[in-house]
């Protein structure tokens, strides 16, 4: 598998959606939404594209039944993220790593890479959070969170990300209060969303 790391160093001030795209994208956030489930998956790009890993030409939502962030090797270091975590069992995910693999090995068959994950914010406003940050995979250069905390009003915003390995993850001695709040620091800050109309799209199986 291609690694992310590959990705260019340019800073840019945005990142764009196929319209198309961003559509089914909302549309399956607010419907996991409306039967309690969070919706988290990852936005793909084209390498040949000249503005990669800034645009996005698909996206694939990942099963929110198959989320391991309750299992025994997870839930600790998120219940040590704070009371929020304790009280509300779907704040905080893990992809199956099986699930991983399947999406990029699929992907790649048909020319597209990851390039970016999004999850939704289920009760929690548009931000960046603290524990975002340190689950946020540096390989990624912006990472894309909706909030649905007004489900009828979803509000969408694409960060760039910058950091280390060394800030990569969350432990169950922890002990912290307050994660779910903004991340406030030099390495986060917010991108124009831009949704372009563009037909080209190459559709993962």
């Amino acid at each position: 598998m291609t690694s992310p790391t590959a990705h260019s160093d340019r800073i840019t001030d945005g990142v764009t959606i196929l319209a198309k795209v961003y559509t089914d994208l909302l549309r399956q956030a607010q419907d996991l939404h409306a039967v309690g489930l969070k919706g988290y998956g990852l936005m793909l790009g084209d390498p040949a594209d000249p503005l990669f890993p800034y645009r996005a030409v698909d996206m694939v939502v990942f099963d929110p039944s198959r989320n391991r962030r309750n299992d025994g090797a997870y839930q600790p270091a998120f219940h040590a993220q704070g009371s929020y975590f304790r009280q509300y069992e779907d704040a905080g995910f893990v992809a199956d790593p099986a699930d991983l693999y399947t999406v990029w090995r699929s992907a790649e068959a048909v020319g597209l890479e990851p390039v970016a994950p999004f999850h939704v914010h289920r009760r929690q406003p548009c931000n960046f959070s603290s524990i975002d940050f340190r689950l946020h995979n540096p390989a990624f250069r912006w990472h894309l969170i909706i909030s649905l905390r007004e489900a009828g009003h979803p509000v969408v915003q694409p960060f760039a990300v910058d950091k280390e390995w060394e800030d990569f993850g969350i432990g169950e001695d922890d002990d912290l209060e307050g994660s779910e709040l903004a991340y406030h620091g030099p390495e986060v800050r917010p991108l124009r969303l831009v949704l372009s109309t563009q037909n080209s799209i190459k559709q993962v199986a």
